[in-house]
C-alpha cells in the first residue's frame, strides 16, 4: 500500500465530527469544508478515502464494531458473545449502536466519493476514474440502503439541501443499476490509467479492466437482491451482468490491505476490534458460533481447520472445535453459559478465531469476491436464467473459489485441490436442494463480511437459523431485518424522516426493507 497515511493527512476530517448524527449537521456535511478548489484538487485521493472510509478504516470507526460485528455477526451467527453490550447476540435494540453506520456514511464515505465525482466530471483526463467513483458510489450506498431501506440519496451530499429527502430503496436500486450499466460501459483502456492511489486494484495496466469486472459482479450480486420483489427485473440485470463478464478467479477480487505503518486510520478494522488494540476474541467478548463450527464440522469441511482453535489450549484439531451457542449470558441465571446443553467445563473451551490467519492488522478487507458471485449465479442458473454456465458449474466454482480465497488472508491457509474434489465429491449441486445448498455456501463464504452475509440471508432466509429466546428486550425472538434511524434524524431532518417512515414502515428492526419480502 502507497504510504496512505500521507492521503489521510491531506484529506483529514475533525475527529470530533464522529461524534455527532449525521443529519444533524447535514448543512455542515453539506457544505463540505474538507472540499477543496479544483485547480488544487487531486481527485484520485479522494477515493483512496472513500475506499478507506468504506472498509471502516476511521478512528473511532463505531460502525464496523457496532454494526458489522456487534451486530451482524452475531445475528448471523458466526460468532456469539455473553457479553451483555453485544447486543446482536440476543437483539436488544441499541440505537447508538444500531444507527452508527448511517451516521458514519454520511460523514465520511459519501462526502469523499461525492467530492471525488464533482472534480472529475466531463473531464476528458479524468474519463476513467470518474466512472471508478460512479462503481464506488454503488458500493456505498448499496450496503447503506441495505442496512437501513430508504435513505437520503438523490440530495445527499449535494448541498442541496440541508433537511434531504430520504428516497425509497427501489427507486435507489433502479438508479445504482443504472449507474453500474453506464460506468462499466464507459470505461476504456485507451484512456486514462487507475493510479497506485486506488486501494482496490492499486494501479497497473489492468486496473480499469478489472473495475469493469467489479461493476458487472456487483451488478449480479444487485439484481439478485430483487428476486423476491421483481424475478423479471432481477433476471434482466443478473443476465446483464453475467455477460458483460463478472470474476474469473480470485485473482480478480475486489480487497483493501490494511496498513500499520499508518495507524489506527490505516489498519483492517476487523482485525484491529477483534484481535489487535481492542482484542475482542483475547478478552472473550466474542467466540466462534456454534451453528458456524457445526456446518463446518458436520460436513468436514476442510476450511475448518484455518479458522477455529480452542480458546484456552489452541488446539485447531477440526474434530475438537465447538461453537459456542447465541443467546447466553455469564448472570448466574436461566441463561446463563453452563446451562447450555454440551457445556464445555469452561466458558474458554470453547472456539475462536485464528488470528494468526484472520485478524492481522495488515489483511485483507474483501468487498465483492468471485466465490460470491459464482454462487450467486449459480442460483441464477438454477432459477433457468441464461448465466453462461450451469447451476452446477458456478456452484462448484464458488464452493472452491470460497476454500481458495483463504490463502489470501494468509499464505499458509491452502486448501488443496485435492480436499476441494472430496468436498464436492461428498456435497454436490443437489438440484431439489439448491437454493439452501447455494445460500449457505454463501454465508460461509461471507466470513468477517457479516454486512452482506445478513443482506443475503434476509433475501433468501438460509441458512436456517433458529431465532435466539432472551428475556426482556429480545425483539419478540425475531432476529432483526434492518438497522435503526439515528433518533436525531425526528427533530434535525423531520418532514423527510416522518415520510420515509409512513413508506417504508416504523423505525424498528422488525420492519422489513422492500427486497426483503
Amino acid at each position: 500500500m502507497k504510504s496512505i497515511s500521507r492521503y489521510i493527512m491531506l484529506l483529514a476530517v475533525p475527529a470530533a465530527s464522529l461524534l455527532t448524527s449525521c443529519t444533524k449537521n447535514f448543512p455542515e456535511l453539506n457544505k463540505d469544508t474538507n472540499k477543496v478548489s479544483p485547480e488544487n484538487n487531486i481527485p484520485i485521493y479522494n477515493l483512496t478515502r472513500a475506499e478507506l472510509e468504506y472498509t471502516g478504516n476511521h478512528d473511532f470507526s463505531f460502525e464496523t464494531w457496532r454494526v458489522n460485528i456487534i451486530y451482524c455477526s452475531l445475528m448471523t451467527q458466526q460468532l456469539a458473545s455473553t457479553v451483555g453490550w453485544y447486543s446482536g447476540d440476543k437483539y436488544s435494540a441499541n440505537n447508538g449502536f444500531a444507527s452508527s453506520y448511517f451516521t458514519m456514511a454520511y460523514g465520511n464515505q459519501i462526502k469523499y466519493i461525492d467530492n471525488m465525482l464533482d472534480n472529475t466530471k466531463g473531464k476528458p483526463n479524468y474519463a476513467n476514474l470518474y466512472q471508478v467513483g460512479r462503481i464506488a458510489r454503488v458500493l456505498i450506498y448499496q450496503r447503506l440502503t441495505d442496512l437501513y431501506g430508504a435513505v437520503p440519496y438523490f440530495e445527499a451530499g449535494t448541498g442541496v439541501s440541508s433537511t434531504p429527502a430520504y428516497d425509497q430503496q427501489q427507486v435507489i436500486y433502479a438508479d445504482m443499476l443504472k449507474e453500474l450499466d453506464e460506468a462499466a460501459k464507459a470505461l476504456d483502456n485507451t484512456k486514462d490509467q487507475i493510479g497506485a492511489s486506488d486501494l482496490v486494484y492499486r494501479g497497473g495496466t489492468d486496473a480499469v479492466n478489472s473495475w469493469k469486472k467489479l461493476a458487472y459482479s456487483l451488478m449480479v450480486r444487485l439484481g439478485m437482491r430483487l428476486s423476491k420483489v421483481s424475478a423479471k427485473d432481477a433476471q434482466t440485470w443478473v443476465e446483464k451482468g453475467a455477460a458483460g463478464g463478472t470474476f474469473a478467479s480470485n485473482d480478480d477480487n475486489a480487497y483493501i490491505i490494511g496498513d500499520p505503518s499508518g495507524g489506527r486510520n490505516t489498519i483492517n478494522r476487523n482485525s484491529n476490534i477483534l484481535s489487535g488494540e481492542w482484542d475482542a476474541v483475547g478478552k472473550g467478548n466474542v467466540y466462534l458460533g456454534k451453528t458456524m463450527v457445526d456446518f463446518l464440522q458436520s460436513n468436514n469441511d476442510p476450511r475448518l481447520q484455518y479458522l477455529a482453535q480452542i480458546s484456552s489450549t489452541g488446539d485447531k484439531t477440526p474434530s475438537k472445535q465447538i461453537g459456542m451457542p447465541n443467546g447466553y449470558d455469564e448472570n448466574n441465571a436461566a441463561n446463563d453459559i453452563k446451562t447450555a446443553p454440551g457445556f464445555p467445563g469452561a466458558i474458554t473451551n470453547y472456539s475462536t478465531i485464528q488470528k494468526n490467519i484472520w485478524l492481522k492488522t495488515d489483511g485483507p478487507t474483501f468487498l465483492v469476491t468471485y466465490p460470491q458471485t459464482e454462487l450467486l449465479l449459480a442460483e441464477a442458473a438454477q432459477k433457468g436464467w441464461n448465466v453462461g454456465a450451469s447451476a452446477g458449474t458456478h456452484y462448484a466454482n464458488g464452493v472452491s473459489g470460497a476454500m481458495k480465497q483463504l490463502a489470501q488472508y494468509d499464505k499458509s491457509a491452502v486448501v488443496s485441490d485435492a480436499d476441494v474434489a472430496t468436498y464436492l465429491t461428498a456435497h454436490p449441486y443437489a438440484p431439489a436442494t439448491a437454493l439452501e445448498q447455494i445460500n449457505t455456501q454463501y454465508w460461509a463464504a461471507c466470513f468477517l463480511d457479516w454486512y452482506e452475509a445478513w443482506s443475503n440471508w434476509r433475501r433468501t432466509d438460509f441458512p436456517k437459523l433458529k431465532p435466539v429466546v432472551y428475556p426482556g428486550d429480545n425483539n419478540g425472538g425475531q432476529i432483526p431485518r434492518r438497522m435503526l434511524y439515528p433518533t436525531t434524524e425526528a427533530s434535525a431532518n423531520g418532514a423527510s424522516y416522518e415520510k420515509a417512515i409512513a413508506d417504508q414502515g416504523v423505525n424498528t428492526f422488525t420492519t422489513r426493507v422492500w427486497w426483503d419480502k
